[in-house]
């Protein structure tokens, strides 16, 4: 709700159904400096709330229509700031626990006491502007750290573009596979017709896909002689790294799911927790299609690159083992247009 105008914030809308009890109530507001606007049943008070609201609402439990409990329940629906006080002529036990455990503020029974009538007017006030300000401070706090976080988030994904930037460029063999990568994800992911959302969660998540091979020693990806047990094990941690670098500021766990499990095989035999079938992130599932393309086209220090059509017989024949099969129809007629 937006700030109450100077000249609104001592108001209070009363609400009974008897003549002469408003009456006495608005006349004794007044005379403590309150403007009043007054209602003779729930239904016309939530109208008038709905023009002018105010800060304070007094209202009758029992009253013609639909009553004080059901005003009291659409007024904390509808404007949870608002302070309401409730008045009774008579011990509706049941009916003011409604109204107390919805938000009334306070009761008093008929005949009301005014020296306590006028406390509570000015102290339910009070308490409403308090609250108020906590609020702006809570929002203004709240916009603050919004932004730091933005430019914390900013900063660390600049850095994180330089180390997979670093990381790929010291190794001529991989330059550029991030970004080809998550260029053929988001193909295949507007193919298998993912919304906007899924794909800019997919293109973080292809982006950063190898971020964990930062730790890995120079030169070890693309050793010309066959890995040692060793060097096969640090290899198949990087998935675990990457979730591992990245958990503490991203949030979305389907990227952080996609980037620790973007070499799982369809048939289980994959790592880092061997997941088969649907078991495997979807997001992992198309970036794992995109990755082993982008691989097999791609000249490495132990083998040549193999031509598109090539690849994809090879992928193929890994349908159903390594691939989604849903996956493996639209990347092809993908790549097989270009």
């Amino acid at each position: 709700m937006l700030a109450l105008q100077p000249s609104e914030r001592r108001r209070v809308t009363l609400v009974d159904d008897e003549p002469h009890a408003l009456d006495v109530l608005a006349r004794a507001a007044r005379s403590w400096d309150f403007d009043c606007q007054s209602a003779r049943s729930a239904e016309d008070a939530l109208a008038m709330l709905e023009r002018q609201p105010t800060p304070i609402v007094v209202t009758d439990l029992r009253m013609p229509g639909r009553g004080g409990v059901w005003l009291v329940q659409e007024i904390q629906k509808r404007w949870p700031e608002t302070s309401i006080i409730v008045i009774t002529a008579g011990l509706d036990d049941d009916a003011l626990t409604q109204c107390l455990v919805a938000g009334a503020h306070h009761y008093f029974l008929k005949p009301i006491n005014f020296d306590e009538f006028q406390h509570a007017l000015t102290s339910t006030l009070r308490s409403y502007h308090h609250r108020r300000e906590k609020e702006k401070h809570r929002r203004a706090l709240q916009r603050s750290l919004n932004r730091q976080t933005r430019k914390l988030r900013q900063t660390f994904f600049s850095a994180i573009d330089c180390l997979v930037r670093t990381l790929e460029e010291r190794d001529p063999y991989t330059a550029g596979h991030s970004l080809r990568v998550r260029a053929l994800a988001l193909g295949l992911g507007e193919r298998l017709g993912l919304d906007a959302r899924r794909l800019k969660r997919l293109s973080l998540a292809a982006k950063l896909h190898d971020i964990g091979k930062v730790g890995l020693a120079e030169g070890i990806l693309n050793k010309p002689e066959a890995l040692s047990i060793e060097e096969v094990a640090s290899v198949r941690d990087h998935p675990v790294i990457g979730e591992r670098i990245l958990a503490p500021i991203i949030r979305s766990q389907d990227v952080l799911a996609a980037i620790r499990h973007h070499h799982e095989r369809f048939d289980g035999a994959g790592y880092p927790d061997g997941l088969s079938g649907t078991r495997i992130p979807y997001l992992a599932r198309i970036i794992t299609v995109a990755d082993c393309f982008d691989a097999l086209t791609s000249s490495r220090a132990y083998r040549a690159c193999l031509p598109p059509d090539a690849a994809l017989d090879i992928m193929c024949l890994e349908t159903g083992k390594h691939f989604d099969p849903t996956m493996l129809p639209p990347f092809l007629a993908m790549i097989r247009m270009h």
